[in-house]
């Protein structure tokens, strides 16, 4: 036989043998968080939901030392 032969035939039976060991499709590990927030909005989609957790008030007491005219967003700077 022609050693092309040899070799196509090597290809076809290792594609066969790649093909019939592949891990099988599982469809209970997919994940269907995505889906069930989409069920959730369909009629209303502006609300928001979100992970973020609303962090219990903490009493910071009386701010201790002077203040300074310096200022970053909304908080006044003091110095000790």
């Amino acid at each position: 036989m022609n050693p092309n032969l040899y070799f196509l035939a090597g290809v076809v039976v290792l594609a066969i043998v790649i093909y019939l060991s592949r891990e099988r499709f599982a469809p209970q590990f997919l994940d269907n968080s995505q889906e069930r927030k989409t069920v959730a909005v369909e009629d209303s989609s502006y609300e928001q939901h979100t992970n973020h957790m609303n962090h219990a008030p903490a009493n910071m007491g009386p701010i201790a030392g002077m203040q300074t005219p310096f200022q970053v967003n909304q908080y006044k700077a003091y110095v000790p």
